[in-house]
């Protein structure tokens, strides 16, 4: 802090022990003008100060030393009712008017508030004998911000008059928006509520009256005639130590119809961390805000109120409104709308600027805009041209940001706390600067304890010595940089025992400056934590708490923990908790940089916590969730001690161990086959050196020798070697196929037989449509094919708009016809609404394929195949592709169809068309031989298809659950999307599909594929399965699956080699069920 009285540190003017100056000058602004001859009320020195509660213009003077004014300007004072302290001084005080050596006579002075805008002071005037005009001396001034002092001169600015003069009607009364109306969105499922009226007392009845006749005349509020739904209840509040109100709505009901509009409303930081290279700040207020947005009369009935002389309502936005914050904000930011360097909270809006001129050019700029919109000012309350502005209680200057000396004083002159109510206002009061403390919690730690509810209040020795440290900590508190976006930045963060620090530092100008401090306290969970745990989750947690600042840009995140940044890296193999913090990492765009624990400023903070748990979004009961599914997830190895223990209690192992010893084996056929091979270790059975495992622990082993993901065959070896059970080979099959994660990765179903397509009635009935494109030239070309005739025709086009597709196809369409139907892919050209409407109205039924599979439009997608192939050629030859593509098509045109045995032109046109060879007229062949020869040609094309491609029919039905094919982004994209999804439908080989957040889409059933689930990881299994010889036992045969009806969706084929199976030859003479 900076003395205003001697210019020294670390004090405050009130204890300065300097003397005081016996002889004082008082002097004007220009050297040769006479303080108390100044009598030119249109001064540009003038300014309007609140003195005492009466208004006054006064001259700053940067020469004067006191304040001082004449004894008429006094006597007007006293007459109006001046708060004040008048007194006669008791020492002899001299002053000297400019080049006079003749002391000016003294009657008296007083000490009284003096204010201009929200800035107050405390001072004292000299009332001098005689008339002159009110002088402001230097100190004064100094304080309010009026004045400010440069190296060779005493400058005076008063902005605010002359922008009074340009702007008349910026200070002129409540103005009122003039670009739009506000809309109340109202709930219409909400019933109107009319609540009875709240009798007001007698004595303020005639306040009420007349604030109301003041708003009607404002042209605020206005009288309702006849019935209202709506009737909101007056709260009524008298202003201390005057006779004036305060009149507001309680408008709790009305709010819970009124649907707000949740514009987002910028926080404080937000707003600082712009005004990064600004020297020179104003800020605005917006008289009477909420009042100078005129709502719709539509809206205007929700604020209906009642009174003891009638009913009324509001014809601008009130407060108490809900959405009222939102919509004032929004408008208020859409009115000063591309104007640089201009912020607003509300009814406060600051400019700022790097110098004078942008900022004179930047506050004219807003001026001018309020005046165009009808907006007006608070003159009391605006600021204007200042190097240090309060805003939103924290002291902006050109440095950064820093505690407002009110909010010192505050704190400086608070008294010792009685009791812990007091104390929590005491740490409440320091709190709101504690950003500018980085050892808050710590220093306030003896206080908090006081706070507790199972502590006495004892206000010893302790809480004295931390009370007076927190005052002097407040009053040399440093400053915070603002952030600059283009600085190189760090992150230093540290682990205590008991707490995360962090530190957010810039490289501003060649200096390292803090720019944000922050610290929280370690759970009880995450104080069990190792070290280098803790220190993991500082790393996490402070890019979490700075995210606004570090995402989106790369920057260092420094430790003091040497193995973090082994750990961070790519290559690291960390633990599972440690993993899933990497994971929240990935967003980032860090180096992790050690350097040494005594250069980490961080390593206080996480000792010197808040002890405030913070509420982050990864919160302790989240934290914890994760950490049980990550241990249920993961199979716990199988002890024997464990298989004992459970083998005692199994009922299946009970009767085994007892047909051990009896050779009995009734009631456990499953184990007679291999009686010869078990024996009993205690509670555990053995088949040879296999364990035996029980029923509840199947499943278990079932995952661990699942893990890595062996396969069948992999966990089938991994499981024979250690243990057995009956059925266990049928169990590994069914847990395999039942395994999410291979299911994802494996191959897809094969694809479904070719569906042959009928030919149509007739030439251009039915015709597809695509686009091909776009090529190197920047040109695509539209392909249109008639399924009949397999004619098409084509369009080279430079734009690839709905409108333009619609033009070409409009054309084609003018020389063949309108078809019967289109058939498309669902590209964003055929899926508007426009060409929506162009077949609704030419009367064309307009089909679209499956998403994601051509092959639905395969003929025009041949088409492409060709002309790519056509253009292609044109292009290495050096050719025009244009005129090449012109030959292959009349070439195409004119010749046999290898499908139809006819040419297209011959069959759309029944004629022939002439080329370049010579040609013999022949007999025409009926339609029907044309049909024929396409069903034949179509039926050998399909069995060398579905021969060549393994086609199967999908077995994939309504109410399956499937899981869905995905594009691939990288390497590690699995083939399938994770989430299975549920059949909803099914038409051909098309299927509808429905995810678990309920949106359908449409897919070819070689896109999906079945999902597989069953209860082996329960541990079942069927007791009385005769257990079947493993590889490497005799051969054996088996019965293969024949389908009792063969339908349409054709015979299941095996995927996986099977063995051959047989009845051993024990059980040749009998019957095997």
């Amino acid at each position: 802090q900076t003395c205003h009285k001697c210019n020294g540190k670390d004090h405050f003017s009130k204890m300065c022990r300097t003397k005081r100056q016996r002889k004082q000058n008082v002097n004007a602004v220009e050297q040769d003008d006479y303080a108390f001859v100044v009598n030119d009320d249109n001064s540009p020195e003038k300014l309007t100060f609140s003195v005492g509660g009466i208004e006054l213009e006064m001259l700053v003077d940067s020469g004067a030393t006191s304040n001082v004014m004449g004894e008429n300007i006094w006597e007007k004072l006293k007459a109006k009712k001046i708060k004040c302290h008048s007194y006669v001084p008791k020492e002899q005080r001299n002053l000297y008017a400019y080049s006079s050596a003749q002391a000016l006579s003294v009657k008296g002075a007083f000490r009284c508030e003096i204010k201009i805008g929200d800035r107050t002071e405390e001072a004292e005037f000299i009332v001098i004998r005689g008339n002159g005009e009110p002088l402001l001396g230097k100190k004064t001034a100094i304080k309010l911000g009026v004045l400010k002092i440069g190296e060779n001169v005493a400058a005076v600015t008063d902005l605010k008059h002359t922008l009074k003069e340009k702007y008349p009607k910026v200070f002129k009364g409540v103005g009122k928006l003039n670009t739009k109306q506000i809309s109340l969105y109202i709930d219409p499922n909400v019933k109107p509520v009319a609540q009875p009226l709240r009798r007001i007392p007698y004595h303020l009845r005639d306040a009420v009256e007349k604030k109301i006749n003041e708003l009607i005349d404002m042209d605020i509020i206005e009288r309702v005639e006849g019935p209202t739904p709506w009737v909101n209840p007056v709260v009524v509040l008298p202003k201390k130590g005057d006779k004036d109100i305060r009149m507001c709505l309680d408008m709790r009901k009305a709010n819970e119809a009124i649907i707000r509009e949740r514009y987002p409303i910028p926080t404080v930081d937000e707003i600082l961390q712009g005004l990064n290279g600004s020297a020179i700040f104003s800020k605005l207020d917006l008289k009477w805000g909420y009042h100078q947005l005129e709502l719709t009369p539509e809206s205007r009935e929700i604020t209906t109120f009642a009174v003891h002389n009638g009913v009324y309502r509001y014809k601008r936005l009130i407060f108490g409104v809900s959405s009222a914050s939102e919509q004032y904000q929004h408008e208020i930011a859409n009115a000063l709308a591309g104007i640089e360097g201009v912020e607003n909270i509300s009814d406060d809006v600051i400019i700022h600027a790097p110098d004078q001129e942008a900022h004179d050019k930047r506050l004219h700029a807003v001026m001018k805009r309020l005046s165009d919109c009808g907006l007006t000012l608070n003159a009391e309350k605006c600021q204007f041209n200042m190097d240090r502005l309060v805003f939103m209680g924290i002291l902006l200057t050109q440095k950064g940001i820093g505690p407002t000396e009110e909010r010192v004083r505050a704190v400086v002159e608070a008294r010792e706390p009685k009791n812990a109510t007091e104390v929590r206002s005491f740490l409440g009061l320091v709190g709101f600067s504690s950003r500018f403390i980085p050892q808050f919690a710590t220093l306030s730690e003896p206080l908090r304890r006081l706070t507790r509810k199972e502590v006495m209040f004892t206000f010893g020795p302790e809480q004295k010595q931390v009370f007076e440290r927190l005052k002097a900590e407040l009053a040399r508190a440093g400053t915070l940089a603002y952030f600059d976006k283009e600085a190189p930045t760090r992150v230093i963060a540290d682990a205590s025992p008991v707490g995360l620090g962090a530190v957010l530092i810039q490289t501003q100008n060649g200096e390292e400056v803090p720019v944000c401090y922050v610290s929280r306290s370690l759970t009880d969970c995450e104080r069990r934590y190792s070290q280098t745990e803790k220190e993991a989750l500082a790393l996490v947690w402070a890019c979490e708490r700075l995210h606004p600042y570090v995402y989106g840009r790369k920057f260092d995140l420094i430790t003091d923990h040497k193995p973090l940044e082994v750990i961070y890296s790519p290559r690291s193999k960390p633990c599972a908790r440690i993993e899933r913090w990497v994971l929240r990492l990935q967003p980032y765009d860090y180096k992790v940089v050690h350097i040494a624990g005594k250069q980490n400023i961080a390593d206080s903070l996480s000792r010197l916590l808040s002890d405030t748990t913070s509420k982050e979004v990864h919160k302790h009961e989240s934290e914890e969730y994760v950490r049980f599914v990550a241990v249920n997830a993961t199979p716990k190895a199988l002890t024997t001690r464990e298989v004992e223990e459970v083998s005692a209690t199994d009922s299946e192992l009970t009767e085994v161990r007892r047909a051990i010893d009896n050779g009995h084996f009734e009631k456990c056929k499953a184990y007679a086959p291999i009686a010869n091979e078990l024996c009993v270790i205690g509670y555990i059975v053995l088949r040879g050196t296999r364990i035996i495992l029980p029923e509840n622990l199947r499943a278990q082993a079932l995952s661990l020798a699942h893990e890595g993901h062996l396969g069948i065959v992999g966990t089938k070896q991994h499981l024979r070697t250690k243990v057995w059970w009956p059925g266990m080979d049928k169990a590994v099959e069914k847990f395999c196929k039942a395994c999410h994660g291979c299911q994802i990765v494996a191959r897809p179903d094969p694809p479904e037989p070719l569906r042959n397509t009928l030919l149509p009635d007739g030439p251009w009935r039915d015709v597809a449509v695509d686009l091909l494109g776009p090529l190197p030239s920047n040109h695509s070309i539209l392909v249109l094919v008639d399924y009949y005739s397999r004619y098409y025709e084509y369009e080279v086009m430079s734009s690839t708009t709905a409108e333009k597709v619609i033009d070409s196809i409009d054309c084609i369409f003018s020389r063949h016809g309108l078809p019967v139907t289109i058939k498309s892919d669902n590209g964003p050209q055929f899926k508007s609404e426009l060409f929506g409407k162009y077949c609704e109205t030419n009367g064309i039924k307009h089909i679209r394929t499956t998403p994601k599979w051509a092959q639905a439009n395969g003929e025009v997608e041949r088409q492409n195949a060709s002309l790519m192939k056509r253009i292609r050629i044109a292009q290495a030859a050096g050719l025009d592709w244009k005129r090449e593509l012109r030959k292959y098509v009349t070439v195409y045109r004119s010749i046999e169809h290898p499908t139809t045995g006819k040419s297209p032109a011959e069959l759309l046109f029944n004629r022939k068309m002439r080329g370049k060879l010579p040609n013999i007229s022949e007999a025409k062949t009926a339609e029907l031989d044309v049909r024929d020869r396409d069903a034949e040609q179509k039926g050998k094309s399909k069995i060398y298809a579905d021969e060549r491609r393994g086609a199967e029919y999908s077995n994939v039905d309504t109410g399956d659950t499937v899981l869905v094919q995905q594009d691939k982004v990288d390497k590690f994209t699995t083939p399938f999307n994770t989430t299975p999804h549920k059949v909803v439908s099914r038409t051909g080989n098309q299927v509808t599909i429905e995810s678990p957040t309920g949106a359908r889409y449409q897919r070819n059933t070689t896109h999906v594929k079945k999902y597989e689930t069953n209860g082996t990881r329960e541990g079942h299994h069927e007791q009385n399965t005769i257990p079947k010889k493993e590889e490497g036992e005799t051969p054996t045969t088996t019965d293969t699956f024949t389908p009792t009806q063969e339908g349409p969706q054709g015979p299941e084929r095996s995927r996986r080699s099977q063995r051959i199976k047989k009845i051993p030859e024990r059980f040749r003479d009998f019957v095997v069920k």
